[in-house]
């Protein structure tokens, strides 16, 4: 006969935690420690394990100086580096569906920034797609789209609430070769926590990028901005060195 093994008082703990605390928004701040250690009536040192297995998880997220905050059941987006699929057919294959919120779709002069990006002049017309974009129905990003009008169609008049960019640049002949791209995070402005509903001064991460078609063309720049969490990046790094290179590694 088997005997069952009884579960470490930590890990209980920690379930006993998330079912308490399942109910929470996104990113909601949780009890600290003591409060935790008189609310389950548990040492320090046991709630601190259980808190790490929840970290561990993914369900938590404990921030220096802020305290701990519950993440757990929001659905996160894996993302790796080294392909150019686009959003929407990168969401796919994660067997999530995506939908799109078109808030601006023009053509317009570009600005000083926009132009140093796309390697253009000041003033040439460019099409400018701004979406915000869901995830199995939960809002994810705000993401803003330039594209040279010289090199790119007028699409205006495309539905893009369910239709991914770059597989219709692809359908016009534009093939996509690289990507040069940007992480930084920052406190949102007033405009991005309005359409991100959030707070503002709240952290969001913005990703940009500059695509170039197969002739080395630029033919878009975009800055993609989430809630600062809601986005894991996976990065493969490749060492350049030949095997038979013995020069020393620092």
């Amino acid at each position: 006969m088997q005997v069952r093994k009884e579960k470490p008082l930590y890990i209980k703990l920690s379930e006993a935690i998330l079912e308490k605390y399942r109910h929470l928004d996104y990113y909601s701040p949780l009890p600290g420690e003591r409060e935790l250690c008189e609310m389950f009536h548990t040492s320090r040192p046991t709630i601190r394990k259980a808190i790490n297995v929840l970290e561990k998880e993914g369900k938590i997220i404990r921030l220096q100086g802020k305290g701990t905050f519950y993440v757990g059941d929001e659905s996160h987006v894996d993302h790796q580096m080294n392909s150019i699929i686009g959003f929407y057919n990168d969401v796919k294959l994660q067997g999530k569906i995506t939908n799109s919120k078109v808030l601006l779709q023009n053509v317009e002069p570009a600005s000083k920034n926009i132009a140093e990006k796309l390697e253009i002049q000041e003033g040439d017309l460019v099409f400018h797609l701004e979406r915000l974009r869901y995830i199995d129905g939960e809002l994810y990003s705000l993401t803003n789209s330039f594209h040279p009008m010289e090199y790119c169609p007028d699409l205006r008049k495309v539905d893009f609430t369910e239709r991914s960019l770059y597989n219709t640049l692809e359908e016009y002949g534009i093939h996509l070769s690289k990507m040069r791209q940007t992480l930084e995070v920052k406190a949102a402005n007033a405009y991005e926590a309005l359409q991100l509903e959030i707070n503002e001064g709240d952290s969001i991460s913005v990703w940009s990028s500059i695509t170039y078609d197969t002739d080395n063309r630029i033919v878009e720049y975009v800055q993609v901005k989430t809630q600062a969490y809601k986005t894991k990046y996976e990065i493969m790094v490749y060492n350049d060195k030949p095997h038979n290179d013995k020069t020393k590694v620092f």
